[in-house]
């Protein structure tokens, strides 16, 4: 006899799989993880939608794991401008999450154009180390999501 948690967990991943086959739900958790850590603020969820209407992925789980990923996307965004500035061998300027956040909340396309080339190191920060955890989390997803029987 199954548990209550058990339960919950059968309806809950039914009903976010909606047919798709264990490969494409990991795509989806994958490309929707990646994108929610790119360390620009306030392009994940239009990347998202883009690549799951085009991909045909499952755009719930896509974007509710976006909105779950917030946290992680604000405290990369350093970690990857840090990552960026070694690729790329660029002495590095000592901006705080706070600042960043503070400067994107008032004028958006003014934080890009100041902080133009620091966010081109934290996507290139990003890219770097984007392969490596796309293949673990896919291996991974591809073992928890599969099939039974």
């Amino acid at each position: 006899m199954k548990t209550k948690f058990y339960k919950v967990k059968d309806k809950t991943i039914a009903l976010m799989s909606q047919g798709l086959t264990p490969n494409e739900l990991s795509q989806s958790i994958i490309v929707s993880g990646l994108i929610s850590t790119i360390p620009i603020l306030g392009v994940s969820t239009f990347l998202i939608t883009t690549v799951s209407l085009k991909r045909k992925l499952n755009l719930p789980i896509m974007i509710s794991l976006s909105y779950l990923m917030w946290p992680v996307q604000i405290l990369l965004i350093i970690p990857f401008i840090r990552v960026g500035e070694f690729i790329f061998s660029v002495p590095g300027n000592h901006h705080t999450v706070d600042e960043i956040i503070s400067s994107f909340q008032n004028s958006f396309f003014l934080t890009l154009s100041q902080l133009s080339f620091e966010l081109i190191c934290g996507l290139g920060g990003w890219f770097f180390t984007a392969v490596p955890f796309a293949a673990g989390i896919y291996w991974v997803s591809l073992l928890f999501l599969k099939e039974k029987g």
